[in-house]
């Protein structure tokens, strides 16, 4: 199974985006910054699976 096949998944997308939304409640409850990294970090990789599946799927079409 390859990396791109991984960050394209459909379910692993929408872990992302609950994970970034679980750190940035674990950002407004303690206040601590450094949170923050694993909301951009979470959110980033949830934006770049799903380019990553709008790309193949777009090739996919023609």
């Amino acid at each position: 199974m390859s990396l791109r096949s991984i960050l394209k998944n459909f379910l692993f997308i929408h872990f992302l985006v609950i994970v970034a939304f679980f750190a940035l409640w674990g950002f407004i409850m303690t206040s601590n910054p450094y949170i923050l990294f694993g909301v951009m970090a979470s959110l980033s990789g949830a934006v770049c699976g799903s380019f990553i599946l709008v790309v193949d799927t777009i090739k996919d079409k023609k």
